[in-house]
């Protein structure tokens, strides 16, 4: 029996001549290595190279049979060259026949197969793999594309090389075969989704990304939106929080704003829409990031994301089945002050602001002891869970025929919340089905159809905002209970007790249901007497319909002296919105080549869309709390209702023409039209070109830098418009004002009118001018790529109601008016590795997005002097400065205090202590005020933002990671994490690290040096909480955003299995930040009212699976 192995190819030619310099290694590495630099394929017996000791061997430019003979000496081995191939046998140990002709059977069993390889050009191709399928028998073409190799007939021979697609070509008794292979298409050549069609990637003149579905499904989230964070350059994410069901991340692109959202070709809602699509559903995600994004027009001035879903395939049917199941808990939190330390703390407040103590010695050392009835309350470790758990399951059918392709899902997600009542949850299910039909030879039809159904529960009525702020502020020398007794629930400082509040069963709940159905239908015409043209007409309709259910219940709380009280005023309240969506589309494309260089490409679009939407609230109040139905509450009644309808009429146009796929341009133009404004203003047009020059298909750059496979530069410049603002600001007419009226008659009561204002026929269009100018650049095959940005955007007509310049005598309302304007700079890039070491592949990719806002016109008073322009004025300055102090220590001493500058205004420095903060007195007068406030700081507002993604796979493994970060910004809190006593609250832990006296019960004490000032409430602080850099942080960070490793079981191992995939993962799990700093995780805002009361961001821990069947 023969064993032949396989060597890989050396593209770059064959030597006669070979190299060799090795020490105990295999001999089949020796032959391989002899192989790649001859193009001789090798054969040997089954057990030939069994026992073969390794082998060391240092040759120089020897001809293949010295190599052969040098690598075979003292083993027993001979050889035998037949043409190109090298057969390899044991020595014969008597000289029969039978050993003699051995392999010489095998040879005359074949047939001796010759053949010539080339390119679609008729070149030769050089080393290209010609191989018997099923079998390890294979060679490599010669210098002239030749092979030679053994096969029997009805032999499938294999042709392969680099850069090419593999061809099979069937053995007959045909001597001679001659095989063309074609190029392999390249990332370059892709198509990617822009708006109304696709194009190639190289022949993309605008600034536009994307990512592919194995990009996108290596992030496990309920937020679509965090599988994208860190990927692409210019898309600004920020995660605010981890609440189940609110999808409250911050998307923003290029630092412009909320970008417009399109799903299978159609407008569709916003952010919390976008972010509960189902990932796995999802084919490509784009991202519009010029002027390409005025083709969709409306509301498009902050760049587009454009969704698309998976379609059918034609073939057997393919189900898949992916499921991840895990557990969360938060990255960091903030502690809290135990007993002893805000007892210690509230003390020393106290004694610094009326010279007594407000607890002995005596009774702060039980406290200290932590024996029975002097227990500290951890109130956040006793309302929450350490973890909680989620888990996802999707499953999908795709395949189809010739005639009809489709792809069906299923999807589902479930996400627990923290509360140890388990009153928190969040469910959603999801459905797609988008089939294609064929149904003659020129018209296919598209059906698309989804839906979502989603839940989310929480206790009480008012939200997370306010149990999470009472486990922060409630004292930790109060306890949840009376005595431990669970029937007792205790009336604690300021009635907030978050035990109690996080019980469905004694606050109440509030329960969100959302159900969204999209719908798509389009016919595709080709057009047989003119190849190129064809003819689209699209209808799509949306319906949304959400209900919400607040329910606070009443519930009974008791004092130590078990007497007790209601807490919560009982009520109910209900909302119903219904919103639908509208849009019919008709689309026309031509495309068409002119002597194999000249290709022209156009499209024109006529769309019509139509929204409308109605909302009603109703909430009563009980006299004593029954059931959670409205007709059982019998109080105080209020309700509210209200309707909406937008229509919008727009005309679309794109022209393309590249001339060798080297010189690109691109004019397209939307003229949309808007029921908003006055006759004259309704209709705006918006154009934009953009162009490309493809170097590196030219002559000179291929033979100067032959290592570039792409070099484009690009540019593009666009006006966008941007369909905002109150409707009807030019109709003067009265306004219905219910709430004040009058009775006319006894009884009858009569609503009023409210008069006009002043009306404003000049309302028009927000009007966004985008200039960009890029680069792609590819090198080594496309082994390294790079794409940078510069951009910037102008807009102008910025909506402002006036109030600069208008005297205070004026009593009318001014409407609102195109007054401002503003400027974004930015640039951006991505640098991008990738390559293949054997069975080791990996990639590579760092991007960066750098973008800063200018005012340009502002609405304001004139300045009254040199001064307040300077310190008030906004035009033509950053918008992200924030004034402050600058910090410059800590007074040490009570003689530092009486010398230094005046900081109390007419209390002089009587307030002062060791440990309160010194600034700079700028002005040199001798007083700390207003007049020392520098533009220091930025404000909340990301300017930076970076990620890098690292990806390999060796064998059946893969391994995938995303950084991801932010910097040029600072946080500042609000409230209890910036305020000592706080409402009289908890004080967080790390104040605990302050100035004090070594014996805070003797006056005469020596003060001990702390990070923060002595504990005093916000009155007696004088200067301490001023603007400076110890409230405002720096937040620069940096986050493993997701790691995961997966294995993919060999085919076959599972028999009923087409494939199976086994992975772990983890999210948020690493943050690199100031240490001080985590605690509060530097990715989310302030929250509400700036505290830092809302809901943590969480970190998960998840096992996955995907199988194929």
């Amino acid at each position: 029996m023969i064993i032949v192995a396989t060597f890989a190819v050396n593209a770059s030619g064959f030597s006669q001549k070979v190299t060799i310099d090795v020490h105990q290694i295999p001999l089949e590495k020796v032959l391989n290595s002899i192989g790649q630099q001859t193009g001789y394929g090798f054969l040997w017996e089954k057990n030939a190279m069994k026992d073969v000791p390794k082998v060391s061997l240092k040759l120089h430019d020897v001809n293949i049979h010295d190599a052969l003979k040098l690598s075979l000496k003292g083993l027993d081995l001979v050889y035998e060259i037949h043409g190109k191939v090298v057969y390899i046998k044991t020595k014969p140990k008597v000289n029969t026949p039978e050993h003699q002709d051995s392999i010489s059977a095998v040879i005359t069993k074949q047939q001796q197969i010759s053949g010539l390889v080339i390119d679609t050009t008729g070149a030769p191709i050089i080393g290209a793999t010609v191989q018997v399928k099923g079998t390890k028998r294979g060679v490599l073409t010669d210098n002239n594309g030749r092979f030679q190799i053994l096969a029997d007939k009805g032999d499938i021979l294999k042709f392969g090389f680099v850069g090419f697609k593999d061809k099979e070509v069937m053995v007959s008794d045909e001597g001679f075969l001659r095989v063309s292979l074609r190029p392999q298409p390249t990332a370059l050549d892709d198509l990617i989704v822009v708006g109304y069609g696709t194009q190639k990637r190289n022949n993309v003149t605008s600034a536009i990304s994307t990512l592919q579905a194995k990009e996108i499904n290596t992030t496990t989230n309920a937020s679509l939106a965090q599988s994208l964070t860190g990927k692409i350059p210019g898309l600004q994410i920020r995660q605010q929080n981890s609440e189940p069901g609110a999808f409250s991340s911050s998307i923003n692109i290029r630092g412009f704003g909320e970008p417009l959202y399109v799903i299978d070709g159609i407008v569709r809602d916003g952010s919390v829409e976008f972010q509960q699509l189902n990932p796995s559903d999802i084919e490509s995600i784009s991202i519009l990031k010029d002027a390409s994004a005025a083709i969709y027009g409306l509301n498009a001035a902050n760049g587009v994301i454009m969704v698309t879903t998976k379609k059918g395939l034609a073939g057997k049917p393919i189900f898949n089945y992916s499921g991840v199941v895990g557990f969360q808990k938060p990255t960091y939190r903030t502690e809290m002050s135990n007993a002893t330390q805000y007892l210690q703390m509230y003390d020393q407040a106290i004694y610094l602001r009326d010279g007594t103590h407000s607890i002995s010695q005596e009774e702060l050392a039980k406290w200290q002891a932590g024996g029975p009835g002097y227990e500290s309350t951890d109130w956040y470790n006793a309302t929450f869970k350490s973890r909680a758990m989620q888990q996802q399951h999707d499953f999908s059918i795709r395949g189809g025929s010739d005639k009809v392709k489709y792809f069906l899902s299923l999807g589902h997600y479930n996400e627990a919340g923290l509360f140890k009542s388990n009153d928190m949850d969040y469910t959603r299910y999801t459905f797609r089905s988008n089939i294609t039909a064929q149904l003659s030879n020129n018209l296919t039809a598209d059906l698309m159809l989804s839906g979502r159904y989603n839940v989310r529960k929480y206790p009480g009525g008012d939200g997370f905002i306010w149990m999470y702020k009472a486990t922060i502020v409630s004292h930790p020398n109060e306890s949840p209970y009376i005595n431990n007794n669970l029937q007792y629930p205790a009336n604690i400082f300021g009635q907030q007790n978050a035990v109690i509040m996080s019980q469905d069963k004694y606050a109440g709940y509030t329960n969100n249901k959302d159900k969204a159905f999209q719908s798509s239908v389009s016919l595709t015409y080709k057009a047989p007497f003119l190849p190129g043209l064809q003819v689209k007409g699209t209808v799509a309709y949306d319906s949304y319909n959400s209900f919400n259910k607040n329910v606070w219940k009443s519930y009974r709380i008791y004092s130590a002296d078990l007497s007790s009280q209601l807490y919560n005023q009982p009520r109910i309240a209900n909302s119903f919105d219904d919103a639908d969506r509208l849009v019919a589309q008709g689309q026309l494309d031509y495309n068409t080549t002119i002597a194999n260089s000249h290709h022209i490409g156009a499209t024109l679009v006529n769309e019509y869309r139509r929204y409308s939407k109605k909302q009603a609230s109703l909430q009563r109040e009980y006299d004593f709390y029954t059931t959670d139905i409205v007709d059982f509450a019998s109080g105080t009644q209020t309700n509210g209702g209200s309707e909406d309808e937008q229509a919008t009429l727009s005309y679309v146009g794109r022209f393309n023409y590249d001339y060798q796929n080297k010189y690109l341009i691109e004019y397209a133009f939307r003229y949309d039209g808007s029921y908003r404004y006055a006759p004259g203003k309704r209709w705006g047009f918006f154009p934009n070109v953009s162009a490309g020059w493809v170097l590196s298909r030219e002559r000179f750059i291929k033979k100067a830098l032959p290592f570039v496979s792409n070099l484009k530069l690009r540019g593009s410049y666009g006006l966008i418009g941007e369909n905002v603002g109150a409707p009807f600001q030019h109709v003067l007419g009265f306004t219905p004002v219910t709430s004040e009226g009058a009775e006319f008659t006894n009884g009858s009561y009569t609503g009023g009118l409210a008069a006009p204002g002043v009306i404003n026929p000049n309302f028009t269009w927000v009007k966004s001018k985008i200039t960009d100018f890029g680069i792609d650049l590819g090198l080594f095959g496309e082994k390294l790529t790079i794409t940078a940005d510069y951009y910037q955007r102008d807009k102008t007509g910025k909506l402002k109601v006036r109030n600069g310049g208008i005297p205070n005598t004026f009593g009318g309302d001014m409407p609102i008016e195109n007054l401002e304007s503003d400027q974004t700079r930015g640039f951006d890039f991505i640098i991008g590795h990738q390559n293949k070491i054997g069975d080791f592949t990996y990639g590579v990719s760092v991007n960066m997005n750098l973008a800063r806002t200018k005012y340009i016109v502002v609405d304001r008073a004139p300045a009254t002097s040199s001064y307040n322009k300077w310190t008030t004025g906004l035009t033509d300055r950053w918008n992200d400065i924030e004034w402050g102090y600058t910090q410059t220590g800590q007074f040490q001493n009570f003689d530092e205090i009486h010398n230094a500058p005046v900081y109390g205004g007419n209390l002089g420095n009587s307030q002062l202590l060791p440990g309160d903060y010194t600034y700079q007195d700028v002005n040199g007068d001798g007083i700390i005020d207003n007049k020392d406030l520098l533009p220091i700081f930025r404000n909340r507002d990301p300017k930076m933002f970076y990620g890098m993604v690292v990806n390999a796979g060796f064998k059946h493994f893969d391994f995938n990671m995303v950084w991801q970060g932010a910097a040029l910004y600072t946080m500042r809190f609000n409230e209890v994490f910036s305020q000592m006593f706080f409402n009289d609250g908890n004080v967080p832990a790390f104040f605990y690290d302050r100035w004090h006296q070594a014996d805070p019960y003797d006056p005469n004490s020596p003060w001990i040096a702390g990070t923060w000032p002595a504990s005093r409430f916000a009155q007696n602080m004088q200067s301490d909480y001023r603007e400076s850099s110890i409230w405002r942080m720096n937040a620069a960070f940096a986050r493993l955003k997701s790691i995961e490793v997966g294995f993919l079981i060999p085919e076959g191992k599972i028999k009923f299995l087409k494939s199976a995939r086994v992975y772990i993962n983890m999210h948020n799990p690493i943050t690199i930040s100031k240490k001080f700093l985590k605690q509060f995780d530097p990715e989310r805002y302030e929250g509400d009212y700036l505290a830092g009361y809302n809901y943590p961001v969480m970190k998960s821990y998840n096992l996955g699976v995907n199988v194929s069947f």
